[in-house]
């Protein structure tokens, strides 16, 4: 690791205000600080983080991670003016936050770039997959859409098929994904239905999911990112990767500089270079922003969520009610 890459701390539960950190780290030396709030692990942002600071010696930048739902409560009961940008997958809440007029306008200085009132800014991707443990390969093997899925658990009688997924109500991606399936495709709530009468189990995170699937604990794991996976692939031969070909999602990465923050123009000057053709670099290839442009590509054809205020309308609280009045009819068990 460079050396003027360090970590300052990582701790589990700490509070900020009201914000609950899962971690705290450091890029760089220099005398000019940045200090970012995001969902990402760190390990995923740090090798962007140092080719940033990496130019001078200017920069350093202080990450703080938390889940999406938190820096959402924070942003709203009111950041400290040092937060200078705010970094997340959770795109329907980062929409809301800049919809509230939490958010100021980014001077992207030219650089082409997916964004909504020049606000919100798409800074990388994250397709979404599904996985299944080797042991229930021939039951899946011929398996190549959600309703194809579906029918072969239906099917399957001879011995339960055990499924984890996002816990919607704790998880902001997991309630995100579960309402964009419910509009790509009708039978969504079958498929859930099937979940349950086999075996499903819910869970805040990717990692722990994908835990599960390489342990032989669960069967199967419905929407997991794919950048968590590919990582882990090398070293779990038992792990399998099921691209479905009538759709995959792929979330945005975000992020808005918060109208509290002391320093929008270092905050803007970074966000340009994680555009930048070096920025992009330092993310994984699965994340990076050609990958919506990629082609030919295994499963079905990317189906990014668009930067938009529709994503909004499912965060009405009468939106939210009838979907978890479905979730609790449907799959009431799930833990």
């Amino acid at each position: 690791m460079p050396s003027f890459v360090f970590l300052i701390l990582v701790c589990l539960a700490q509070a900020v205000g009201a914000l609950e950190l899962e971690g705290e780290f450091q890029v760089g030396r220099g005398s000019h600080e940045i200090r970012v709030l995001g969902t990402s692990d760190f390990a995923r942002v740090q090798p962007v983080f140092a080719g940033f600071v990496g130019q001078g010696e200017r920069y350093r930048i202080t990450y703080l991670q938390a889940a999406s739902r938190s820096i959402d409560q924070a942003v709203r009961e009111g950041l400290d003016a040092d937060i200078d940008l705010v970094m997340s997958s959770a795109v329907d809440l980062q929409v809301k936050l800049v919809n509230d007029g939490f958010a100021q306008t980014l001077d992207l200085g030219g650089v082409r770039a997916t964004h909504w009132r020049s606000q919100l800014v798409q800074i990388a991707v994250e397709p979404i997959v599904t996985l299944y443990h080797a042991s229930v390969q021939t039951a899946l093997e011929s398996v190549k859409t959600r309703p194809g899925l579906a029918e072969m658990i239906g099917q399957q009688r001879d011995e339960r098929l055990s499924v984890i997924m996002y816990d919607p109500a704790e998880s902001g991606v997991g309630y995100l994904l579960s309402q964009q399936d419910a509009l790509q495709d009708p039978r969504f709530w079958g498929l859930i239905e099937g979940f349950q009468q086999q075996e499903l189990s819910i869970s805040c995170c990717s990692g722990e999911m994908i835990d599960a699937v390489i342990a032989g604990d669960k069967h199967l794991a419905y929407n997991v990112i794919e950048s968590y996976v590919l990582s882990r692939l090398a070293n779990a031969p038992n792990l399998r990767v099921l691209r479905f070909e009538d759709y995959q999602l792929a979330v945005p990465r975000t992020a808005f500089i918060p109208i509290t923050a002391n320093d929008s123009m270092a905050a803007a000057a970074l966000v340009r270079y994680v555009l930048s053709d070096d920025g992009q670099l330092g993310l994984s290839p699965a994340v990076r922003l050609a990958v919506l442009e990629q082609t030919p590509r295994a499963g079905g054809p990317l189906k990014p969520i668009r930067l938009s205020p529709a994503l909004i309308v499912h965060l009405d609280p009468v939106v939210r009610d009838g979907f978890f009045s479905n979730w609790q009819r449907l799959a009431p068990t799930g833990n």
